[in-house]
């Protein structure tokens, strides 16, 4: 055979191509987390050391660390950061509840229904626009300075992500599949449950992760607008006293019940949708 022919061969086979991966990706992810964690950890101190600023306004990370540790300490003792912990927790628990299910019953209308996209949607995207922090007040005003207008405020600012995933999901269900199914004489109802649904569980847990988060930031708006008790007025009465380091602290508990309900929606989701690609932004899938 000519070189020519060689050459021609040679181009007509198919190569693999291995993707090659950097020398950060091949850094195990606990490594990666905890290494880029102590980096932090270090600029944090430099600052401090530096007196870039007032160790009364950017406390350092020995003296925050303390503070969180004596919150431990208070939390397991049963003390007055465990029942605000306790508090602030059945707060988003119970506003995410509610915007899980709302969020995704007015998906449902807005994905399936023409009245939904067109008049529902519009307002849904009008409420969305207000201020919702400036809602605080008025919802205590209207509920008390309990635990009800708390969860109203973490509903409130948590249940738009849902309905707009849920709505998109709906909406990617390929229409050659939808066309199947009504030809093979599925009812609206059988192809909303039987494949619509299904397809758009991916983009509905993806809402749900955003609504776990949001749930956290509403529950603690509320508190810290509205008065009452929770994490977010020990924060607030923290900040007047200018006890930064007591706010980290307590900014660290709060960002554990994010963190915690995520993975909780993550774990759910690799049960229910084990056929979908695992989510990069789930730091419990690995």
């Amino acid at each position: 055979m000519s070189a020519g022919g060689t050459a021609q061969s040679e181009l007509d086979t198919p190569v693999a191509y291995e993707e090659r991966e950097g020398l950060l990706d091949r850094i195990p992810r606990a490594v990666a987390i905890a290494g880029l964690g102590i980096l932090g950890l270090i600029l944090w101190q430099l600052i401090v050391a530096a007196e870039l600023i007032s160790p009364i306004l950017l406390p350092g990370p020995v003296d925050t660390g303390r503070e969180i540790l004596d919150s431990a300490g208070n939390i397991v003792t049963g003390g007055h950061v465990f029942e605000a912990l306790w508090i602030t927790t059945q707060e988003v628990i119970l506003g995410f509840i509610l915007a899980a299910a709302l969020g995704f019953g007015l998906g449902v209308v807005v994905g399936e229904t023409r009245f939904g996209q067109r008049a529902v949607m519009p307002y849904l995207v009008g409420f969305n626009a207000l201020p919702k922090v400036a809602f605080a007040p008025v919802f205590v005003a209207w509920l008390g300075f309990g635990i009800n207008s708390k969860v109203v405020m973490a509903l409130f600012i948590a249940f738009f992500p849902v309905i707009v995933d849920t709505a998109a999901g709906l909406a990617a269900t390929d229409r050659d599949t939808v066309m199947l199914f009504r030809s093979m004489g599925a009812s609206r109802w059988q192809t909303l449950v039987k494949l619509k649904l299904p397809t758009a569980l991916p983009f509905i847990f993806a809402g749900l992760k955003t609504a776990a988060v949001f749930s956290v930031v509403g529950a603690v708006v509320g508190e810290y607008l509205g008065g009452g008790s929770g994490l977010g007025e020990l924060v607030r009465l923290s900040a007047q006293q200018l006890r930064i380091d007591r706010v980290f602290a307590l900014i660290f508990y709060l960002s554990i019940i994010g963190l915690a309900l995520f993975a909780v929606v993550g774990w759910v989701e690799r049960r229910i949708v084990f056929w979908h690609r695992p989510d990069p932004t789930d730091v419990a899938s690995a």
